[in-house]
């Protein structure tokens, strides 16, 4: 029995209507998503034509000049996947654009996952809008979760869109901007769906290791770039040990008093925590200043200790097979991961 063209586009938009009606909430947080992307898109300039502005800061031009000569050795040397990114840029004007909030039970690392069609599942959820980042983090807050609210630099559409370099990425000089440019290359040649805490720590190291290769060939060994570049790295490195050894303390901890009432479990895990942000002060940093402190105005909490996770749990892993199995050549390193994980 055949079906009319006009039963079928009627059973179609039925079904349509639907799905809809059941996803509302991810249908409009999409709508959302795809409008603050399109603006960021919309109003990016040509590199070129934004150096030639003379009201785009000069302190950022030099910065800027640099993007080719990153991608070119993240695909020449690194064998990253070259793509249409980055040929452009979004002046943020110092402002920032998006943020993502994680939540997470208060006593058991397990987090609130967030799932889309396609790219899979997330512990975190972005937006364009601030308000309604606050709403969410409100939301889940109001559930019971504890909630972590940030800021981020820089993202990837997974080659959905050709995205744009944005200014903020600028001001931290050029090796952050190999970090990042690296990084999200990263993404967009090593993807595991549904994998986010793997696809974040390798693009991490990646973007780390990456990054002090480039400035290592750009400017030298002996350049102020990379040996700046290079003590910053290295206290970020005691700093990751020292919060993911913490964390790790603490997830044991929530086992031993898991049967408590939450009130004792509530009393063990400030006191913890308490123990991991005053421990800091006791590490040798090159930049004391910055990290002894650290947590003065904010203490972290399980949604900040996953979201830290989702990123540097496993760089110790990859570093041993880096240095052990792969004789540190980073180039290895990544073909290794793109020998069964490739993007298509």
């Amino acid at each position: 029995m055949k079906l009319s063209i006009k039963k079928f586009l009627l059973m179609l938009a039925m079904a349509l209507v639907a799905v809809i009606a059941f996803n509302y909430k991810l249908v409009g947080y999409g709508i959302g998503q795809a409008r603050g992307q399109l603006k960021v898109l919309w109003h990016a300039r040509p590199i070129a034509e934004v150096l030639n502005d003379q009201n785009f800061p000069d302190s950022l031009k030099s910065t800027l000049k640099m993007v080719e000569k990153i991608k070119a050795y993240a695909v020449d040397s690194l064998h990253l996947k070259p793509n249409n990114n980055y040929t452009k840029v979004f002046d943020q004007q110092g402002k920032e654009i998006l943020w993502v909030v994680t939540a997470c039970d208060p006593y058991k690392f397990e987090p609130v996952m967030y799932s889309f069609p396609i790219i899979g599942s997330f512990t975190y959820k972005g937006f364009f809008d601030y308000n309604k980042a606050v709403d969410l983090a409100k939301t889940q807050k109001n559930k019971g979760h504890d909630v972590h609210l940030r800021s981020v630099s820089g993202w990837s559409t997974l080659g959905w869109f050709n995205d744009p370099i944005l200014s903020n990425m600028l001001n931290s000089g050029p090796g952050e901007l190999a970090n990042t440019i690296i990084h999200e290359l990263t993404h967009g040649t090593i993807f595991i769906p549904d994998c986010m805490t793997f696809n974040e720590n390798l693009a991490t190291f990646i973007g780390n290791r990456g990054a002090l290769e480039y400035l290592k060939t750009e400017f030298g060994v002996a350049s102020d770039e990379y040996q700046k570049y290079k003590s910053r790295k290295s206290d970020s490195r005691k700093f990751t040990s020292h919060i993911v050894a913490g964390a790790k303390e603490l997830e044991r901890l929530y086992k031993v008093v898991e049967n408590e009432p939450d009130s004792i479990k509530l009393i063990e895990k400030t006191m913890f925590i308490e123990k991991i942000a005053n421990e800091l002060d006791t590490i040798s940093f090159s930049n004391a200043a910055f990290y002894h402190g650290y947590f003065d105005k904010y203490k972290p909490n399980n949604a900040y200790f996953i979201s830290f996770l989702n990123y540097r749990e496993r760089q110790d892993d990859f570093n041993i097979l880096f240095e052990d199995s792969l004789n540190s050549d980073l180039s290895l390193f990544i073909n290794y991961w793109k020998a069964n994980y490739e993007k298509d």
